[in-house]
């Protein structure tokens, strides 16, 4: 067993399939296209285990993006080795500065980011 796995609603998970790898190093593992052109299922794994699901908007069965809603509910955290040196590839591929890499208080290193999709990413020395 494992535990939950994120299953994100996007707008254009065609670009988030590209964005995902490029930004973070994450993995395609699975694509499923319906027979309308949407992404209706895919799965990327992420260096260091973490992973999720993701597929396009499909508002005649609930499932909104952040862009359709005003925002995400929640934040996906990702430990990295490197916090700078992922800031800069998430950026390059992207996603907007929330917070610039910085030392906390308790010793780590954090920043935030916005993906072009709408969700929040906290990265940390993970």
């Amino acid at each position: 067993m494992s535990g939950p796995t994120p299953y994100l609603s996007v707008r254009n998970a065609k670009a988030a399939l590209d964005f995902y790898p490029a930004a973070f190093g994450a993995e395609v593992l699975e694509r499923y296209v319906d027979t309308d052109g949407r992404i209706g299922h895919s799965e990327l794994k992420f260096p260091g285990g973490g992973s999720l699901m993701l597929a396009d908007e499909y508002p005649e069965i609930g499932f909104r993006s952040p862009e359709s809603l005003g925002g995400a509910p929640l934040q996906l955290a990702l430990g990295v080795s490197n916090v700078d040196a992922a800031f800069k590839r998430a950026c390059d591929a992207g996603a907007k500065v929330v917070k610039p890499p910085t030392d906390e208080e308790h010793g780590g290193r954090r920043c935030k980011i916005v993906d072009p999709f709408g969700f929040t990413w906290s990265l940390s020395v993970g």
